[in-house]
């Protein structure tokens, strides 16, 4: 039989000494635009039965909209002349305010030959990502229309947004590229991390200051795995905008 090949992780490198974190500044304040998703189940009178938040550039965002979706009204779908069920696609635009950032936890260490792999997250750079999603409401709901096929999109008659200020923690995970002088070349995201925290993480690191990797004394690349959790404050959340997509989001993304 084939000799078993022993598991080693595909980003490990040995090293005679790995990469020291020298200096870490907390993130800076940020401003940013953020758009929050929602898929939004309407019956035939556009009465909101149940919606959640898809894929929320931060989570207590789409917790506050959870909360709100029993006091919203939209005017019903149509398709063929006559109202039907759907499930909705609204888009909430946010002028969003983040201050105060201190990390309450933080490991960079480099990857090791036995670590498991990592499931990597997906990139939510633009909103190329909502076509991962399929054609069709999946599990599929007798009497229910896809978005993508009614005739008529329903219209929000009655769609209020409050947000008040939190103090609230993000755990990120990622895979950490450092580069032969010592700076932060790429982050890629895995576990659960919020893509809004991803987006400001990834402003900071510029200011990281690591020691290089050195192999056979010589400086070299290598890949550090990032576990840290951010405490700070969600200070705004304003409405700026808000639109109903023909684009189906309910359903496992491909």
């Amino acid at each position: 039989p084939p000799a078993e090949v022993p598991y080693v992780h595909p980003l490990y490198r040995p090293l005679a000494a790995a990469p020291k974190l020298l200096e870490r500044p907390e993130p800076a304040n940020l401003e940013t635009r953020a758009t929050l998703f929602l898929t939004i189940r309407l019956d035939p009178t556009g009465k909101v039965l149940e919606g959640l938040a898809v894929e929320p550039p931060l989570a207590v965002l789409g917790a506050t909209a959870q909360a709100l979706l029993p006091r919203w009204r939209f005017s019903p779908a149509k398709r063929a002349g006559g109202s039907v069920s759907t499930w909705a696609t609204y888009g909430i635009e946010l002028a969003v305010e983040l201050e105060k950032a201190a990390f309450s936890a933080f490991t960079l260490v480099p990857i090791r030959k036995n670590d498991p792999m990592q499931k990597i997250g997906h990139d939510f750079s633009g909103e190329q990502w909502l076509t991962r999603f399929p054609r069709e409401i999946t599990p599929a709901e007798p009497g229910s229309f896809s978005i993508e096929d009614v005739d008529i999109l329903p219209a929000p008659d009655k769609t209020s947004w409050s947000y008040s200020s939190a103090r609230v923690k993000s755990r990120i995970t990622a895979l950490v590229e450092v580069s032969e002088t010592g700076a932060v070349k790429r982050i890629v995201p895995t576990g659960q991390t919020e893509p809004l925290v991803l987006s400001w993480l990834r402003q900071s690191t510029p200011r990281w200051k690591l020691s290089p990797a050195l192999e056979k004394a010589n400086p070299v690349s290598c890949w550090m795995a990032l576990d840290a959790t951010l405490d700070y404050e969600v200070n705004a959340a304003k409405e700026k905008g808000k639109r109903l997509l023909k684009k189906n989001l309910r359903a496992p993304a491909a």
